[in-house]
């Protein structure tokens, strides 16, 4: 790595702590304004949507299809079938070649 290279991973990695400071700084600050509502006025508390309307980019509500254990095991196998055939073609071409 060269010194500007060096120089460049330092920033990135400052870049990123002050992100994390940031998003913790914020997300201290929403969960105080929530413990108020809950403490003064707990009928007019918002709720998760409007507190926090970034987790609905992050949270999927459609539920996700389970794959049956013996799709993976089939994909598993069929994984290893064509490399020992690429493992053999190979082979069977540096003999060829000999």
């Amino acid at each position: 790595m060269t010194f500007v290279e060096i120089l460049d991973q330092m920033r990135a990695n400052r870049k990123i702590r002050q992100d994390k400071v940031t998003m913790q700084a914020v997300m201290d600050h929403k969960q105080a304004e929530l413990i108020a509502y809950a403490f003064n006025d707990p009928q007019h508390m918002p709720g998760l949507k409007k507190a926090y309307p970034f987790l609905d980019k992050l949270v999927d509500d459609e539920p996700h299809e389970e794959i049956p254990e013996w799709k993976l095991e089939q994909a598993e196998f069929l994984s290893q079938a064509m490399r020992v055939k690429a493992a053999v073609q190979r082979k069977k071409e540096a003999g060829d070649h000999v």
